[in-house]
């Protein structure tokens, strides 16, 4: 794929809402770099054939993102990186921030690492945002580059640099993480109470860690260690066990009115969630409830 000229790129990027600070466009239009500053804002994850690296020059607070292949809730800060890959859908809430983007086309990946390169991202970086400096370092220097002076040769070295970063870079668990205690079954007890009283809406991690008792950074790393998934994730599987059993229970329930009972504002979102979770759609997945049900009772 390519991208647009650099105009329509900066014309998109203002639509939706960002100060443009410096966008450049390599001619061959495979890759892109924008500085940009945007308030604080929610907003639907949109599927889209490229690989992008977003870093938080200032700015910075709480982020929640999910989708696809991410499921992020944290506070975030100068020099904090994440990577959403091509095609990931959902839904998520960004703070007001000045950030660096790289776009970096499906194309320029594969030639340079193969078609494997996809699966090891996803293994390594998808539900974190992480620092690390040599990409920090790369992003600035050809974020701050003066308009006009950025060649592409050097444009696509550092991107390339970037996606090898990301790829070798480390990111298995470190001693201390190995020797995380799991919660106790009577703390995990309280924390599913909390989510079952609040499932209309989005408890946050904060929220969770005080019910714990124990400081939020310590709960993320023991609520996975006991559970196996992120605070995030859990209560997401959470949310859409409680949307089966009101499609279950009431027959004349709508798939929209399920999704706003369970905190889902979004109901495409929730459908693609509900399909991911339990195979099938919503609305499939009744039918097929309600056939097992008629068939037991003859």
């Amino acid at each position: 794929m390519k991208f647009p000229d650099p105009d329509t790129v900066r014309s998109a990027l203002e639509s939706a809402g960002n100060d443009v600070h410096f966008v450049h466009v390599t001619k061959d239009r495979k890759i892109v770099i924008a500085r940009t500053t945007k308030g604080a804002f929610s907003d639907a994850v949109v599927p889209l054939p490229m690989l992008l690296v977003h870093m938080c020059v200032t700015g910075g607070g709480p982020l929640r993102h999910s989708s696809t292949f991410v499921h992020i809730e944290e506070d975030i800060s100068a020099g904090a990186i994440g990577v959403i890959p091509p095609g990931s859908k959902g839904e998520g809430h960004w703070p007001q921030m000045t950030a660096i983007t790289i776009a970096i086309s499906v194309d320029v990946v594969i030639e340079s690492f193969g078609e494997a390169w996809a699966g090891k991202l996803k293994s390594k970086l998808m539900s974190q945002i992480f620092r690390d400096p040599l990409v920090e370092a790369t992003m600035l220097d050809v974020g701050y580059t003066r308009a006009g002076s950025i060649s592409d040769v050097g444009l696509h070295y550092a991107a390339l640099m970037i996606v090898h970063q990301l790829l070798d870079h480390p990111m298995e668990k470190s001693d201390a993480d190995r020797g995380v205690i799991p919660l106790s079954a009577a703390t995990l007890d309280r924390i599913n109470a909390l989510l079952d009283a609040n499932i209309d809406r989005h408890v946050s991690v904060s929220e969770m860690a005080e019910t714990a008792g124990i400081s939020r950074h310590h709960f993320s790393r023991r609520f996975k260690a006991a559970t196996g998934h992120s605070p995030l994730q859990f209560f997401i599987r959470r949310k859409l066990d409680y949307a089966a059993a009101l499609l279950e229970q009431s027959e004349g329930i709508d798939v929209t009115t399920v999704a706003q009972d369970v905190g889902f504002a979004n109901t495409s979102y929730f459908t693609r969630a509900f399909r991911q979770h339990f195979g099938l759609s919503p609305r499939v997945w009744k039918t097929e409830q309600m056939r097992a049900a008629d068939s037991s009772r003859r």
